[in-house]
């Protein structure tokens, strides 16, 4: 009780069995209980208000989680739209390369099938048969197979490098067999003795081929008569 009533500083007793003294501090039950009721009151109000805010954040979460379930369905429908014209523009490039790539083969597998079966019958050829028209004919495939394979080695075939990055593809066309052709040659200063001759060169990507090392080479020829490197 305060150190035995020794009243410290800023402390204070009241005895309750002082009805005076009691009074006189307004400590009553009638006082105490007016106290707890208004305190009552207070705390229902205050748990309204709790249980208000309570209604108002769940029917801004309903609100919130609606609108973002309908943004994200947009976005999803949108990056699926995206995904499918990706896929859609990937197989339609591979397809064509690939179409090109096939034809390829199947004119290389229809030379090679044709150059067996002459390889054969040059095999099975006797040459003490001696047949002239055989040996001619079988020089004559040859001469024509060997044409052909050398338009396949100088034929441009190309095929594409793909690569996948921030929701892109990038497609990269190199060219794998084949010779740059020149185009637009053009002759000017012609006369008697000498013209110009230019051209422009493809600046198409083959790989394994350094295009600095590529020549050209200008021949002439008179009639009857074989052609003859006047420019290199």
């Amino acid at each position: 009780m305060c150190f035995y009533k020794s009243k410290h500083p800023g402390h204070k007793i009241t005895d309750i069995n002082n009805e005076e003294e009691l009074k006189k501090e307004n400590i009553s039950l009638e006082e105490s209980s007016k106290d707890l009721e208004d305190n009552k009151n207070k705390l229902g109000e205050l748990k309204n208000k709790i249980e208000n805010e309570m209604v108002k954040i769940d029917k801004l979460y309903d609100q919130v989680d609606n609108e973002m379930t309908k943004s994200y369905e947009i976005k999803h429908e949108n990056l699926i739209k995206e995904e499918n014209e990706l896929k859609d523009k990937l197989k339609n490039e591979v397809t064509k390369i690939k179409e090109n790539l096939e034809l390829n083969i199947s004119n290389i597998n229809n030379i090679l099938r044709n150059c067996e079966r002459i390889l054969k019958g040059i095999k099975s050829f006797k040459e003490e048969d001696n047949q002239l028209i055989r040996k001619l004919n079988y020089i004559t495939s040859i001469t024509k197979k060997e044409k052909e394979i050398n338009i396949i080695f100088q034929k441009l075939m190309k095929n594409l490098n793909i690569i996948f990055n921030d929701n892109n593809i990038k497609y990269e066309e190199y060219y794998f067999n084949g010779l740059s052709i020149p185009e637009d040659i053009e002759f000017s200063d012609v006369n008697i003795n000498d013209c110009k001759i230019s051209w422009k060169r493809d600046d198409i990507n083959i790989i394994n081929r350094d295009k600095n090392q590529i020549k050209y080479i200008v021949e002439i020829k008179k009639e009857n008569e074989k052609f003859i490197p006047i420019y290199e």
